[in-house]
């Protein structure tokens, strides 16, 4: 994987429409990443714990890391993380790229953008399939049925995985972003407009689709289906995963037992999960099946990372060869720790 030097990070201005990303030249934190290098080999050699920035989406297929944190799995590990959590995981991603953590989590959609636009990214695994990406709308407005969204005012987060599965719910439906009046927003803002009357509708992910619920509860929800199933993935900086693969080691480990802990005591996981995503328990527990908790690394998501990569390069109007998603993905760690979770 080539890491360059001068790669843009990601961006996402107040120019933002429909899903077309903007991207500035801000250069990562170069010296925090060098002080991370240096910092981890001085603590490790002290027998000391290693200082780690975990970031983490507000998203239910986050919770193996959060329980992994909660649970002190990653503390076993002689790993020292500390979880900050971010409203949506392109806002996380941003973190990583900016050397502001170490590790973060998100849908893989973010992470293509990101690899499309030139950033260096390294996939080392992924923690749940999901199908999160959802779209609720006001019965009260007329909308009944995905036709009726003609017109209507709705909202999206572009560079997340509900903006991709926008545009792959309109198509299916014979619709384009052009026939509706889009607005983009983050979730906290779509609950919040969405309860007040101000948008129609808006496509985005849990916990954010039962917050709508509850505000608005004579909605309606359109899943997935068929049209995307998605992945919570766990990245980090490439030079700083081949620099220290026994750290990598160390957080697949954590987050191997953070899944083993979920799936024998998944009541206690989701008042944790719930405890974090400031959710009501019973909230939590409508969604909490719909995710499949594991660490694994598939061989069907760089198929599902190489679609996607086509969609932005078409969205952006770009000429650019499609990247080979295969070369961004770090499996040696987790191939070492559970050989059959690999099969890339």
């Amino acid at each position: 994987m080539k890491l360059e030097d001068d790669r843009p990070s990601l961006d996402f201005g107040a120019d933002l429409h429909v899903g077309i990303l903007t991207f500035s030249a801000r250069r990562p934190r170069k010296f925090a990443l060098a002080a991370a290098l240096f910092l981890s080999v001085v603590r490790a050699l002290a027998g000391e714990e290693i200082p780690l920035v975990y970031a983490v989406p507000a998203a239910v297929p986050a919770a193996l890391p959060l329980v992994a944190a909660d649970r002190g799995f990653f503390r076993e590990e002689g790993l020292d993380v500390r979880v900050a959590m971010f409203s949506s995981g392109r806002e996380a991603l941003q973190a990583l790229l900016a050397g502001q953590a170490q590790i973060q989590s998100v849908s893989e959609t973010p992470v293509v953008h990101a690899i499309v636009q030139g950033n260096a990214v390294a996939v080392v695994a992924t923690v749940a399939r999901h199908q999160e990406a959802k779209l609720i709308v006001r019965k009260d407005r007329g909308i009944l049925k995905p036709e009726d969204l003609r017109g209507k005012r709705i909202a999206t987060l572009p560079g997340t995985n509900s903006d991709y599965f926008m545009y792959k719910f309109l198509a299916a439906h014979g619709l384009t972003p052009a026939d509706l009046k889009v607005t983009n927003m983050s979730p906290p803002e779509m609950v919040a407009a969405y309860a007040n009357g101000d948008i129609d509708g808006y496509f985005a992910w849990e916990p954010h689709i039962q917050f709508g619920l509850a505000a608005v509860p004579q909605s309606r929800v359109f899943y997935p289906g068929a049209l995307y199933r998605g992945w919570m993935t766990v990245n980090m900086d490439p030079t700083y995963a081949r620099a220290h693969p026994d750290i990598v080691r160390k957080i697949v480990r954590a987050l191997i037992k953070a899944e083993g802990f979920v799936r024998a005591h998944k009541r206690q996981s989701l008042r944790l999960v719930a405890q974090r995503l400031r959710m009501d328990d019973g909230m939590l527990r409508k969604v909490w099946d719909q995710n499949q908790y594991r660490v694994e690394l598939d061989a069907s998501l760089v198929g599902e990372m190489s679609e996607i990569g086509r969609w932005s390069l078409q969205l952006s109007k770009s000429d650019k060869p499609l990247p080979n998603f295969r070369q961004f993905i770090y499996a040696e760690p987790l191939r070492r720790e559970r050989p059959a979770s690999v099969s890339l």
